[in-house]
């Protein structure tokens, strides 16, 4: 339907033929539209049905040839395309019936394929079919590859097909053709006379386009007169047939072709009988009584070639053409190629006896060549080989077998395999199959099965290499053989392995020290800075108003009690990193010693315990130790224990769980302790406890060894708590050196990943080991066990006092706690703080002489207790502060400020300076600079911001990162806010003096 109050669209109107107007205005079309469609069953044009309609627009529409059957009788409409393929049936083909136009022969081979995908409605592929249209006169033979799609009409039923077609014709005859000339030029030098049947034989599997052929020779080549010709071979030809004579003589014979043979050799080129000219019907019948191969017709032309070697007559080549075909250019030059072929092999026949001559020559000279080649091997300091292509030994000198240690019996190379290395075997094959493909020599190196040991007395045996150097050796153009040579380099593999490893593992120490001195350089620089904080904020403290009231100077003198202690436990804090330090150097260094002494296992949990008692109290957590009845079953009393290095391990777990239950609904720790005869399976609320995989001694070296009868012993112990729990995957992390559960461990609880690490070091050294067992959201238990022997108390030798011990920290540990602990004074800090959104300056004047600064500013810093002393410091400078723990925290609050919004709104927040740490989980300060600044080089962003790295990262080279990374300065901790502050101001300057506002 037209739309409304639009023209009408007559292509479905019956009656009428406008709907041919969307047809392409072309010769082709006018010849559809003037088609006697009414003489058919498809009835007149104006009548054509919609479907009908539709595909005949398809037809003219189609960029490939493509024609349309339609009807019963398979009424023909094609496109020009398709006109090319019909050649000389167009146009006569159009609007008529594909039987009356193709004929009954073609209709015969054809109506199967129309009948399948009438009956299966599925399209019919038909590759390379093969066809017989009449073209030029005669029914040719044709192959074609296209598509029958069976179409469905008006009625619903299949009353049609479309058809795209493309002739392959002079591939298929190229490829048959082809095929041919590839058999002959393989066939084996034999006799003159083998070599021509075998010629035969091959012309003979393409019957189609060889139906008949002669093959003669020149009995006598050299002769000058009257030359004898013999038949060497036909094909078709009956015996004794007057067309072919098995003896003639060319000068003066008239029978069968001899006349065409003389004239053939006096001008050099074919002789073409043809019945286009009469030529061939001329040979009055003389071709009668042929038994035509391939369609069993009668030639229509028959080519005869003259066949020369070095400007001599050698023979002659008869062959008849396809009579399914036309002859042209085309048909001519392959029976002339066809005829060069066997020409061409003729004379590599006829060269045969010379060539046996040469090579025995050759080889006569080889087999010196070769004496003089084994002399030099025998007294070569490196291994030969030759090994023909069916892979035999032809030679091998003895230095050969004493590299490879192949086997001196053997004379071939298939247990060659045998003595390479299983792992170098797939590429050793690869190597021999590249030389037989390119055949390029080639030298590499590989391992063998036999061994070989290198220098000193504790070195263990390895595979032997060889460097192999493969030679293809080649006489006349043939692959002969392969020439090995074999030198030994197992030394020089070894040397060069202990370089390497020597050269990883002096940049493995150089990457570890360098790492080393950055996390220590971390844990002292960032409570430093809170030190020099907390004491230039106490120098500024003393209120100058003469109005200040008692009240005011309590509260500043409470303040000032507040970051004493802050600073104590910055302190302490630096301290156990200093502990840490020196605990972890004397563990590398082998220097730390184990000295065990008489002590129950009881006094030294009960006297750790009341050292926490005030801190737990404090925190309303429960402590409990727990005794195993194994103490009791084993009669456990005094055992050999070293009790500094047992504190340090307890400690460590103790404060570690204190400070991962501080925060939870329930605060519940307990200490279990027991005893076992091997080592222990220790069985928690959380499952049993997963050791650690040990790398140290099972036994301890500083235990005397096992008297007579006396049984080996353990003592183990176990920290459970109800903290918030780790992951399978979490625990993995544990007990490595500068490592942690999760990047929120630091975050929430600080350390810098060295405690467990030691507390692992120290029980190995101990001949035990350490584990955890844990369950996500429901808490965690550590435990150890240590090697040990019962003892007998000693007068006289007192236990050291825990109190008095210096204890590592790392992940875990805090100092032994007195009357106020560090954490409970960082919980303060953190607890009594400001919070962490944005709180706008206080109208507290700036104090000491600096100016208010009436700037926004965004701090980043993972560390909480650094975080919230600077963010209040720079708040009572009068500046705004907003804070992020990480990078990716500090990008969001960006995205909603005024950097990335067109037009500044009344809520959006404006930022005027980043301070950005270096080391923070989930995106570092690097990182995030790096952002900022894609963004504002990007256009994204509305100026640029002025960015400040705060950070303990402070050797050149990493400040030289930093600026890389977009940084603006780097201000160093610790500093004071003052330093800080002015390097901002001296930032707006420096950018002020540039043009660019802060």
């Amino acid at each position: 339907m037209a739309p409304e109050g639009g023209p009408r669209n007559a292509f479905f109107d019956q009656g009428s033929r406008s709907w041919t107007d969307v047809l392409p205005r072309t010769e082709h079309v006018d010849l559809f539209r003037n088609a006697d469609y009414g003489a058919t069953d498809l009835g007149i044009i104006e009548d054509f049905g919609p479907a009908l309609r539709m595909y005949t627009t398809m037809i003219f529409t189609d960029s490939r040839g493509a024609g349309l059957y339609w009807g019963k009788r398979r009424i023909a409409i094609y496109n020009e395309g398709f006109a090319v393929m019909a050649d000389k049936l167009h146009p006569y083909l159009m609007g008529r019936a594909f039987e009356d136009v193709f004929g009954p022969q073609m209709w015969d081979s054809m109506r199967h394929v129309f009948n399948h995908a009438e009956s299966s409605g599925q399209t019919v592929d038909v590759d390379n079919i093969l066809l017989f249209p009449v073209r030029r006169g005669i029914p040719e033979e044709s192959y074609f590859v296209g598509q029958f799609i069976p179409l469905r009409g008006d009625s619903g039923e299949i009353e049609g097909f479309y058809n795209t077609v493309n002739e392959t014709t002079n591939t298929v005859l190229q490829d048959r053709r082809r095929r041919v000339l590839e058999n002959i030029t393989a066939l084996p030098s034999r006799s003159v006379e083998e070599t021509l049947a075998l010629a035969i034989e091959a012309l003979k599997e393409n019957p189609n386009d060889v139906p008949m052929a002669l093959l003669y020779s020149c009995v006598d080549p050299n002769s000058e007169t009257n030359l004898d010709l013999q038949l060497r071979g036909s094909i078709g030809i009956p015996n004794d047939h007057r067309c072919a004579p098995k003896i003639a003589k060319l000068d003066s014979d008239q029978g069968g072709l001899i006349p065409c043979f003389r004239q053939a050799r006096e001008s050099g080129k074919p002789v073409v009988l043809s019945e286009t000219d009469g030529s061939l019907q001329r040979t009055n019948g003389l071709f009668e009584g042929v038994s035509w191969c391939g369609f069993g017709e009668p030639c229509r032309d028959v080519v005869i070639l003259p066949l020369t070697s070095s400007g001599s007559l050698i023979g002659f080549y008869v062959q008849g053409h396809n009579p399914r075909r036309l002859f042209d250019d085309i048909s001519e030059l392959a029976i002339t190629s066809t005829a060069r072929q066997i020409e061409a092999k003729w004379m590599s026949t006829l060269t045969a006896e010379q060539a046996t001559k040469r090579e025995a020559a050759l080889e006569r000279r080889a087999t010196e060549s070769e004496n003089r080649f084994r002399q030099t091997a025998l007294h070569a300091p490196l291994g030969m080989v030759q090994v023909t292509m069916d892979e035999q030994i032809k030679f091998a000198n003895e230095q050969f077998y004493e590299i490879t240690g192949y086997d001196r019996t053997r004379s071939d190379v298939a247990h060659y395999w045998d003595c390479i290395h299983p792992d170098e075997v797939e590429r050793t094959q690869r190597v021999l199959l590249e030389i037989y493909t390119t055949g390029e020599r080639y030298t590499h190196e590989l391992r063998l099965r036999r061994t070989w040991k290198p220098p000193g007395e504790d070195a263990e045996e390895q595979p032997a290499w060889i460097l192999s150097t493969n030679i293809p050796v080649f006489e006349n153009g043939e692959l002969k053989l392969i020439m090995s040579y074999v030198l030994e380099i197992s030394e020089l593999k070894w040397a060069e392995s202990v370089q390497s490893r020597n050269a990883a593992a002096a940049l493995q120490a150089k990457k570890q020290q360098e790492e080393f001195i950055d996390v220590t350089s971390h844990e002292m620089r960032n409570p430093l800075t809170a030190m020099m904080q907390l004491a230039d904020g106490i120098t500024t403290s003393l209120p100058t108003s003469e109005s200040t009231s008692i009240d005011e100077y309590r509260a500043a003198i409470q303040d000032n009690v507040d970051a004493a202690h802050t600073i104590l436990a910055c302190a302490h804090h630096q301290r156990r990193v200093i502990d840490d330090v020196l605990i972890l150097s004397r563990l590398e260094s082998d220097m730390l010693s184990i000295t065990p002494v008489p002590q129950r296992p009881s006094r030294t949990v009960d006297d750790i315990l009341k050292m926490y008692s005030g801190e737990v109290a404090m925190n309303g957590t429960s402590m409990e130790p727990i005794r195993d009845p194994s103490i009791d079953d084993l009669n456990i009393d005094y055992v050999l224990l070293d009790t500094s290095r047992l504190a340090q391990v307890l400690i460590n777990l103790l404060s570690n769980a204190i400070k991962f239950t501080a925060q939870r609904p329930v605060r519940e720790i307990t200490v279990s302790y027991g005893a076992s005869r091997w080592p222990p399976r220790v069985t928690t609320s959380f499952g049993d406890i997963d050791w650690a995989k040990s790398n140290g001694s099972p036994h301890s070296t500083a235990l005397p060894p096992l008297a007579k009868g006396e049984e080996q012993l353990y003592i183990w112990f176990c920290v459970q708590d109800t903290g918030a729990g780790m992951t399978a995957e979490e625990m993995k992390r544990l007990f490595k050196r500068f490592s942690q559960a999760s990047s929120r461990t630091h975050i929430d609880y600080g350390g810098c990943g060295i405690g467990l690490y030691i507390c692992r070091q120290l029980a190995e050294k101990q001949g035990g080991q350490v584990g955890v067992a844990s369950r996500k959201g429901k808490g965690s238990a550590f435990g150890f066990y240590i090697e040990t022997r019962r003892a007998e108390a000693i007068n006289g030798v007192l236990t050291p006092s825990l109190a008095r011990l210096s204890i590592g920290h790392g992940d875990l540990g805090l100092p032994v706690p007195s009357d106020v602990s560090e954490m409970a004074v960082f919980s303060k800090v953190v607890d009594e703080g400001v919070p962490s959104q944005t709180v706008p300056a206080s109208p507290i004047s700036a104090k000491n002489g600096h100016s208010p600064a009436p700037q926004h500013i965004l701090l980043c810093e993972d560390n909480i207790v650094n975080q919230r002393i600077l963010a209040k410091q720079l708040r009572s400078k009068g500046c705004t502060v907003t804070v992020a723990n990480h990078g990716q925290e500090a990008l969001e609050i960006l995205e909603k400020s005024d950097w990335r919004c067109d037009k500044p709104a009344a809520d959006t927040s404006s930022i005027d300076v980043v301070l950005l740490d270096w080391e923070m989980p989930i995106m570092n300060g690097l990182q995030c600079c790096q952002k900022i600044r894609e963004f504002e080089t990007s256009g994204e962003a509305n100026r640029r911001l002025p960015v400040i790295a705060i950070t303990a990262n402070v050797r050149q080279a990493q400040i030289e990162e930093a600026m890389a990374a977009g940084m603006d300065t780097v201000v160093p901790k610790p500093f004071t806010v003052t330093e800080l502050l002015d390097s901002i101001e001296n930032l707006a300057k420096r950018r002020a003096s540039t043009g660019s506002a802060v």
